[in-house]
């Protein structure tokens, strides 16, 4: 009842976060801890163990295992979590912003320039004849400057000259989901010439995408070509914020006069970082589609990313986002108060875990975070003739503005509209699947007749050109091959249309079906069927509200039987709000959801806000639930700038 070329798969998805990556994360998220085998993978990713295979130092015995990182001593596998979970619990997830991770900076003294004019004539300092000149035009008559007799030169700054004084202040935001303490590009092979010129953010787009790849059983990329033309591998992979770090360099550290390499404007681009993932990685020339926003990226680049395969421009695209976590996005986030204090979170005696409580009564705010997503997408049929494992179908995806309004970052319901249809007494037969297969058949039907009456017109054909004066064309065996040949083409072009027509496409420019409720029933599902909604859940008063608006509006619009409620998972209690890579986690998490039947809950959720009570259609669980399988997954996105986006 499908064309496979046109049903959309992920086959792989990756992320480098908070926890590491992708099942790291699951495994907090899903149960509360680590396993063994996580904390041995952290371990390793945080620097804390390496792999070893040789002649130990202290014993000069042959061993092959694992030793720790300072004392090169054996450590035995099962003696990992004992020894180094503390450490690791300390250094992961939601906690107090390390300095050392974000070169130095520390929030309780955030560095600010101010400006002050000299009230006297300053003492002459040294410096080049290049510098000297360059004070005397910053400061025209307020600056001498002269030659000594050795060839040095003197500067002096004079009366009414401003300087630049460093000061600092004590900033309220003191918690971030950073990255592992110890997390090192270089020790997933990334060399280190590249991971010293790139943005961060790149590096974190580089190692996601080769563990989306290996999710895939990809192990080669050039593997793929055996499959599918250079043309046909693009990138619809984006981000909210581009190169954090190397915009600072480049707007802060060029003002303040600090040595950069030449080419640190280059890393700032929002294109840079799915480049270096095809120029290391994939050697592609297919689309290139770099998707732009702020929370809803990665949905808008997974709805590029299908309409590009729809399309036929593209069998395989790499998709996703990704953002970095830096002192001036935390203190302008901080400005518009749209971050969760820490002074009065720590006041209310919680932990920084504890202060991402989307959908709570005492929700403040959003905690910033930082890392990437990305997914691998491909058409089924690809999928198939590459053996790659399908991990989830994406069913259907859509964006949407909110319409008229005065604030960038209000919350808006513009997602609505995916349940938008015209109202019938009687259901369109259309969204029964015997319906459609006895109209698929019947025209599959009229199609075989169509061929079986054309290779009978050319059968005729070539009797009639044997017996006119000009002949046939060709020898009589080609023409009947290739005209053979065009007929089974179209043939299988008309199937592969009404194939479209009456199974993947039905529902498409008919306003009486939704195309929330048509892509269900593609697959033979109902509104019934969706066991999980994947909150934005930010966290922030506004969001949390007009989320659960949304979802339980379009629920109830479409017929979901009362009593039936969704599940509310809302991922960034545990992850925080990294921005551009929010909605890649958001859907690795859903089809980890999907894989195992497990429902995480939201283990901050102690109190739910009494606003949200007249939600019938939605509960908000707080701890994880074992259910017998789930069938589909409705994730939200919402983002700044009137960006609403949806992933069934």
């Amino acid at each position: 009842m499908v064309d496979l070329d046109k049903v959309v798969v992920v086959t792989g998805y990756g992320e480098v976060g908070l926890f590491g990556n992708a099942e790291l994360r699951w495994e907090m998220e899903a149960f509360g801890e680590f396993s063994l085998e996580g904390c041995i993978e952290l371990a390793w990713i945080m620097g804390l163990i390496r792999h070893f295979n040789g002649k130990l130092k202290s014993t000069g015995k042959i061993y092959t295992g694992w030793v720790d990182a300072k004392s090169e001593e054996p450590v035995r596998d099962m003696d990992v979590k004992s020894k180094y979970e503390k450490h690791i619990l300390e250094h992961t997830g939601i906690r107090l912003i390390e300095p050392e991770l974000l070169d130095g900076y520390d929030p309780r003294k955030k560095g600010i320039m101010c400006e002050v004019q000299l009230e006297h004539d300053m003492e002459p300092f040294e410096a080049t004849a290049e510098e000297a000149s360059q004070f005397q035009l910053r400061n025209g008559d307020k600056c001498s400057a002269w030659a000594s007799e050795d060839g040095s030169w003197s500067v002096k700054l004079l009366k009414g000259a401003t300087i630049m004084v460093p000061k600092a202040l004590r900033f309220d935001r003191l918690v971030a989901a950073q990255l592992p303490a110890g997390w090192s590009a270089e020790r997933y092979g990334i060399p280190k010439d590249i991971a010293d010129q790139v943005d961060p953010v790149t590096c974190y787009a580089v190692v996601a995408t080769v563990e989306a790849l290996v999710r895939s059983g990809i192990t080669d990329p050039y593997e793929i070509y055996q499959y599918v033309h250079v043309s046909e591998i693009g990138s619809s992979s984006g981000t909210a914020l581009g190169g954090l770090k190397s915009m600072k360099r480049v707007f802060a550290d060029r003002l303040c006069d600090k040595d950069q390499q030449p080419d640190v404007y280059q890393e700032t681009f929002v294109t840079t970082p799915p480049a270096w993932i095809n120029m290391l990685l994939l050697s592609a020339s297919g689309p290139i589609k770099t998707t732009i926003g702020a929370c809803a990226s990665s949905v808008a680049s997974i709805d590029v990313a299908i309409d590009t395969i729809l399309s036929g421009k593209a069998k395989i695209m790499v998709a996703g986002g990704m953002d970095g976590f830096c002192e001036e996005s935390s203190y302008e986030f901080a400005q518009m108060n749209a971050t969760s204090n820490s002074n009065e979170e720590f006041a209310r005696g919680r932990t920084p875990a504890e202060m991402s409580r989307p959908c709570t009564t005492t929700r403040s705010g959003f905690m910033e975070g930082e890392g990437a997503g990305i997914a691998i997408v491909m058409s089924a049929s690809t999928a198939l003739q590459m053996g790659a494992p399908i991990h989830g179908i994406l069913a259907m995806t859509g964006t949407a503005t909110d319409k008229e309004g005065r604030s960038v970052p209000a919350p808006g319901q513009g997602v609505l509209t995916s349940a938008r249809e015209t109202i019938n007494t009687v259901p369109s037969p259309l969204l029964d699947m015997k319906y459609r297969r006895r109209q698929l058949k019947r025209r599959q039907s009229m199609i075989n007749e169509w061929r079986r009456q054309e290779l009978d017109h050319m059968r005729q054909e070539t009797s009639e050109l044997r017996k006119s004066p000009a002949g046939l064309p060709c020898d009589e065996r080609t023409f009947i091959s290739e005209r053979t040949e065009f007929i089974d083409h179209e043939a299988m072009r008309q199937l592969r249309e009404s194939t479209d027509l009456w199974g993947n496409f039905f529902w498409r420019q008919d306003p009486r079906i939704a195309p929330l409720r048509g892509s269900l029933a593609v697959w033979g599902l109902t509104i019934d069927d969706i066991g999980v909604a994947s909150f934005h859940g930010t966290s922030t008063k506004a969001n949390d509200k007009n989320e659960s608006e949304i979802i339980n509006c379009q629920l109830k619009h479409l017929g979901r039987t009362r009593g039936n409620p969704v599940l509310a998972v809302c991922q960034k209690w545990l992850t925080g709000h990294p921005k551009g890579a929010a909605a890649a986690w958001m859907l690795n998490g859903a089809m980890q959801i999907l894989r195992s039947g497990i429902v995480p809950g939201n283990r901050n959720a102690d109190n739910i806000a009494a606003e949200l009570e007249k939600f019938d259609y939605i509960v908000y669980p707080s701890r994880s639930i074992k259910t017998d399988g789930v069938k589909a997954v409705l994730l939200k996105s919402f983002g700044f700038g009137q960006v609403g986006g949806e992933i069934l």
